[in-house]
């Protein structure tokens, strides 16, 4: 991977995102929906809606997968946290520019979940017919937030956090299941693969 610099910048931006919603023949209504934009992963923009959907997509995670790799490494914690922090977000612009200062630990550590997210998608990790099946299955057995489902497959944002999970088991379960030692002796690794991640891709924040 190329090394990137980082790029912060003191620009806050407040983004307005249209659409159309055409219902019969005729029958049309236009839809106004305003999102901001939170941070930037090298070429990826991520905004306050995507925020939701990945913290949603984390909890019903955690439901699916009592021992999902993903939830150990970034803590049941933050599920919670990432939770109460979108609640509270302020609908003003300098409002929610001094609310995201005032957050920058839970920033940092959503700007590692997404990178490791974008770094998972590049890898094209395969997710069965199988795998899809299961997750379905523990989906309505564990009555989980059936908002991830779609059809007969899964949401494509929850796919890409399940390919995170899938890399993350790939890379790191055949370390922990060598003498059965627990995900905390796998740690240190993950620690140091994101500290280079997070060096070689470069990001963005939308104060």
């Amino acid at each position: 991977m190329k090394l990137l610099s980082k790029k912060i910048s003191g620009i806050s931006k407040l983004v307005l995102l249209c659409s159309s919603l055409f219902i019969g023949g005729s029958n049309a209504a236009e839809l106004v929906s305003s999102d901001r934009f939170l941070l930037k992963i090298i070429d990826q923009t991520i905004s306050l809606q995507d925020f939701n959907f990945q913290a949603r997509n984390l909890a019903a995670l955690n439901c699916v997968y009592e021992d999902a790799f993903v939830v150990q490494y970034f803590s049941k914690g933050l599920i919670k946290e990432w939770s109460d922090f979108l609640k509270k977000f302020p609908s003003g612009d300098l409002e929610a520019s001094k609310y995201m200062h005032e957050h920058e630990p839970l920033l940092k550590k959503l700007r590692h979940f997404y990178k490791v997210l974008r770094y998972a998608d590049d890898q094209k990790l395969a997710i069965t017919p199988e795998v899809t099946k299961l997750i379905r299955a523990s989906t309505k057995e564990n009555k989980c937030d059936a908002d991830v489902l779609y059809k007969d497959t899964l949401k494509t944002n929850f796919l890409s956090l399940i390919r995170m999970e899938l890399y993350f088991r790939s890379r790191y379960g055949g370390q922990i299941k060598q003498g059965n030692r627990s995900f905390e002796t796998v740690r240190p690794s993950i620690d140091l693969f994101i500290e280079s991640l997070d060096k070689q891709f470069a990001h963005e924040y939308y104060w």
